[in-house]
Parts: C-alpha cells; sequence; structure tokens
C-alpha cells in the first residue's frame, strides 16, 4: 500500500498524522512546512497533502482548511511510519511493581492490570480471561445441596474458579462427595478438560466401571461436572470514562453505542478474540473492527501464554487519534509482564 509514496509524501502523511494526535485539529500546510522546516514551500505541501486525499490517506472537512487522517492513513502510519517506541523506564518499572503484588488471585491481577492500562493510556484499558473449557483442571470441590443438586466448584492451574450446579441421581452424601472429589483431584490435576472429558468417555465404557461403587459415583458426578458447556471468557474494563475526553465522541448517539459494546461483556469478548493476532501486539483501527458501532475507535491487542491456557489477552481502546507508538510499547510490556505473573502463579 505503501509502495506508491515517495519520501516527500510519507514524511508529509507522517507529520501531519502526529499533529493531528496532538492537536484533535485538522492540519493545514502552513503546519506541516513549519515541523519540515520550510524545506518544502506551503504550496508544494498542498500538493501532495491533495495527492494523498485523492489515495485515500487524508480526508478534507468541508468547514476547514486543513486535512485529517483516515483509517487507512492511520494504518500506513502505524505499519510503516510511525517506528518503535521504547517505553520509558519508569513506567517499566511501575508496572512491575504494581504487578508483582505478594497475594493476589488471577481476577485481581486482570482487575489492577486494565487499571493500569488505561491509568497509563487515558484511554479504556481491557484484559480477557479464558473460559474454562481452554484450562488446565487442577482442583475441584463438591458441596452438597438439596438432592438432587451438587455445587462443583472448580479451578483452573493458574487459579481461575467457576461455578456450577449439577444434578445427580443418586443420593450422595457430603462424605460421598468428598471422597469423589478426591478421586477426581488424584487422578485428573494437571490435565486439559478436553483430554479429562476424553479420559471419562474411556472409562465409561470399562467393565470396572459396572462394579466399583466408587467410580461409579465418580462417573455420575464428573460427567456433568466436566460437561462441554462453553463458561464464556470474562474481560475486564476500565476507563470507560476517558472515552468522554476526546472530541470525536461528543455525538451521544455513537457514545451511547460504545458504551452499549462496554455494558454486553460476551459482545466485546468476541470483538477481542476477532481482533488478536495469537502472541503479538495488533492494532485495528476504524472499519477494520467488526463492529459497526466502534467506527472511529481502535483496538491495540495482545494475546499472552499462560501455561496451557488459551484465551489470555490484553489490550486497549481509543480514538483512532491515540498515541499509536505509546501505547503499542504499554501493551507489549504490559502484555509480558502479565503473563509471567499469571505463570508463577500456576507453579
Amino acid at each position: 500500500m505503501t509502495a506508491a509514496l515517495d519520501e516527500r509524501s510519507r514524511e508529509v502523511l507522517k507529520l501531519l498524522i502526529q499533529l493531528y494526535i496532538a492537536t484533535g485539529e485538522p492540519v493545514g500546510s502552513e503546519s506541516v512546512c513549519r515541523l519540515m522546516n520550510r524545506s518544502l514551500s506551503p504550496a508544494s505541501i498542498r500538493n501532495i497533502m491533495a495527492e494523498l486525499e485523492k489515495k485515500g490517506y487524508l480526508a478534507h472537512p468541508h468547514t476547514s482548511a486543513g486535512r485529517m487522517p483516515t483509517d487507512e492513513g492511520y494504518r500506513v502510519y502505524v505499519d510503516s511510519l510511525m517506528g518503535p517506541s521504547a517505553l520509558p523506564a519508569r513506567e517499566a518499572a511501575a508496572i512491575e511493581s504494581e504487578l508483582l503484588p505478594r497475594e493476589a488471585s488471577p481476577k485481581e491481577v486482570a482487575e489492577h492490570a486494565s487499571q493500569i492500562l488505561s491509568r497509563l493510556t487515558r484511554n479504556v484499558g481491557f484484559v480477557m480471561t479464558p473460559d474454562m473449557t481452554q484450562a488446565t483442571f487442577r482442583h475441584l470441590d463438591l458441596v452438597r445441596l438439596p438432592h438432587p443438586r451438587v455445587l462443583v466448584v472448580m479451578v483452573s492451574r493458574t487459579g481461575l474458579v467457576t461455578h456450577k450446579v449439577i444434578e445427580v441421581d443418586e443420593h450422595l452424601s457430603q462424605e460421598d462427595l468428598q471422597a469423589c472429589g478426591n478421586y477426581l483431584n488424584a487422578h485428573f490435576a494437571g490435565m486439559a478438560l478436553e483430554s479429562i472429558r476424553t479420559r471419562l468417555l474411556g472409562m465409561m465404557g470399562e467393565d470396572k466401571a459396572l462394579y466399583d461403587v466408587l467410580l461409579k459415583r465418580v462417573l455420575s458426578v464428573a460427567r456433568p461436572a466436566f460437561a462441554a458447556e462453553r463458561e464464556g471468557a470474562s474481560v475486564y474494563v476500565d476507563g470507560t470514562s476517558n472515552m468522554l475526553d476526546h472530541p470525536e465522541f461528543e455525538d451521544v448517539a455513537r457514545m451511547r453505542a460504545l458504551f452499549k459494546t462496554f455494558e454486553h461483556k460476551n459482545r466485546l469478548v468476541k470483538i477481542v478474540a476477532a481482533c488478536l493476532d495469537g502472541f503479538n501486539v495488533r492494532v485495528v483501527i476504524g472499519r477494520e473492527i467488526p463492529d459497526p458501532d466502534l467506527q472511529g475507535v481502535a483496538l491495540v491487542t495482545a494475546g499472552f501464554p499462560v501455561g496451557a491456557e488459551g484465551g489470555w489477552a490484553l489490550g486497549v481502546m481509543g480514538s483512532t487519534r491515540m498515541e499509536y507508538p505509546h501505547i503499542v510499547s504499554v501493551v507489549d510490556h504490559m502484555a509480558r509482564i502479565v503473563g509471567g505473573t499469571l505463570r508463577e502463579m500456576g507453579k
């Protein structure tokens, strides 16, 4: 896409976008000229800007003599013009000190990380945790409820906790449930849930399952406890009010649609998941986001591994007029620190 741009056009586009990000105002040729130390005349810059507009990288508001970047212009800037930006040492140290608490759960780490992302970028910070179908099993507790219900409290290797109520045919005492839980914890700890379900299917066909009372009870509890029901990922969001500080979102209908997305967490999870690129930092801009309510918004996302658990991710959502170099460096650093913190917790 940038092959058609010569060096002068690239420089004009880069400076114009940087000015627009800083001011939020359409940029005129005289402003770019000053930044270029008048190495080109305002007339020459106007001609270059007109060509960039024809190529779809700039837009020209009718009420202004200046121009502003389009989603395509931001894409060129992010992909080939902005260059890397090192995270200031002070910010890196603050992230590491704040995300290494002595006592914390994965939920608390996710909540805290979303707050830090929001504070450092002055945008919306979010952290997405996986659903239990992608988790590695560590431990469960079975609690007797009025028959036929049993409460299953399941903990993943990283400490994610889910609660589920199942039903069983046999009247089981708390001692019976304790014995079943002990069996499952002893035989399945450290296994992925999909592997556990496969193993259970095999056990159901074994002759021993017909005659061993404990095993029969274990299977009657384990089948519904480990059933392949998608619990759904969770997303922790902080800083939504930061969007109110951007003039791009002064339109009430637009802001209402945006906040509706924040309220419907399942929808937000799907959007974030669609914008991930493995464990790489990815920038998705405006109309590239698969949701019509998020036009004018950019997402900077990164997935990160936590043992065998997939589905962990974090990032920043804000106006397309965001400080991309700084935010990309923050998201990249946060993904590495949060991932390392959670891996330590899972040991």
